[in-house]
């Protein structure tokens, strides 16, 4: 038994599909561009951000959420949301002062701390009074 041949459908397009739909666009937007207007739309100056981490009268927004998952049921605080400014050094520093203060441990999470221990209640005010601004995520 021999197969019939199929039937080869051309991919190829029309010609009238070759041609680009925003060519007119293109010449409209090179004349008004040689008679000397700029067919772009103003857009506003950005406004400045601080430039430190904790700029004047900036509050930096942490978030602050109390897990327990793969940890046997221990409780763990984790710090979330550090802008760009905090690098590892300034983290590490931040995160030695918290372990110092609370006499807990804790550990430097890619971007994030963690506090060991559910002691909420005495890091919110401390951070707070640092200059955060602190969400409870729970």
């Amino acid at each position: 038994m021999a197969r019939e041949k199929k039937q080869r459908i051309a991919t190829d397009a029309a010609p009238e599909l070759r041609t680009n739909p925003f060519a007119s666009l293109e010449i409209q937007g090179r004349e008004l561009a040689e008679k000397g207007r700029d067919t772009r739309p103003a857009c506003p100056p950005q406004p400045k951000r601080p430039s430190g981490p904790l700029g004047p009268n900036a509050k930096e927004r942490l978030l602050l959420r109390r897990s327990t998952a793969h940890r046997g049921g221990k409780t763990v605080l984790v710090l979330e949301g550090f802008s760009p400014a905090w690098n590892a050094a300034k983290l590490e520093d931040l995160l030695r002062e918290l372990k110092a203060s609370f006499g807990c441990g804790g550990q430097l999470n890619g971007r994030s701390l963690e506090i060991q221990g559910d002691q909420a209640d005495r890091l919110q005010p401390l951070l707070e009074s640092r200059g955060f601004a602190i969400k409870r995520g729970w």
